[in-house]
């Protein structure tokens, strides 16, 4: 008769926790008060193929305070709308150029303030993430990966110089340290 357990001794110790795919695959540097507007930050990631990817920054004031956004709008001047993008091919031909002052799109919240979104990096608008038009809290919820705004063809080997020109993910945090915003956690960097 086999002796019975409670508890199986042959159970693996819990894994640590792995790094996220955004922490695995992309190198991230972010662009401090866009425009000259206090905290208006941008994280920047950078893929290791080179394609960019724009999303708000946790210091952003939108993901910071968790606001309620009414509304994404990628019509960004009375005739361009980010929405247009069309491109095709290898090459990805049809993509709208855009460089660092090029507005991305315009996000409303429910306070009526209004932010707009900057490219903050030179290149081929690629895609525009559609999905933050229905389900616009995806900025906030998960900025990094669900959430993002945009994504970027650089120039062949122009995208390395661009993100040095940024800041690194650790002059960020220490910036943030030195900002002091009152509903920042330290747990949110």
């Amino acid at each position: 008769m086999a002796a019975s357990s409670t508890e199986d001794d042959t159970v693996a110790p819990k894994c640590s926790v792995y790094p996220s795919v955004v922490d695995r695959y992309f190198r991230k540097a972010f662009k401090l008060d866009v425009k000259g507007k206090e905290s208006e930050d941008l994280c920047i990631l950078q893929h290791s193929n080179k394609i960019i990817i724009v999303t708000l920054a946790k210091s952003h004031p939108i993901v910071r305070n968790r606001k309620t956004i009414e509304k994404v709008n990628y019509q960004v001047t009375k005739t361009l709308n980010r929405l247009d993008n069309k491109v095709r091919g290898k090459g990805k031909k049809g993509g709208q150029w855009v460089n660092e002052t090029s507005p991305l799109c315009v996000i409303t919240c429910n306070d009526n303030t209004q932010y707009i979104i900057y490219c903050c990096f030179n290149g081929k608008l690629i895609e525009v993430n559609e999905n933050i038009l229905t389900k616009p809290q995806l900025l906030i919820e998960k900025p990094e990966t669900d959430g993002y705004i945009a994504i970027i063809l650089p120039k062949h080997g122009n995208s390395d110089v661009q993100m040095d020109k940024l800041l690194s993910e650790e002059k960020y945090i220490e910036h943030l340290s030195q900002r002091k915003h009152p509903n920042m956690e330290e747990d949110d960097r």
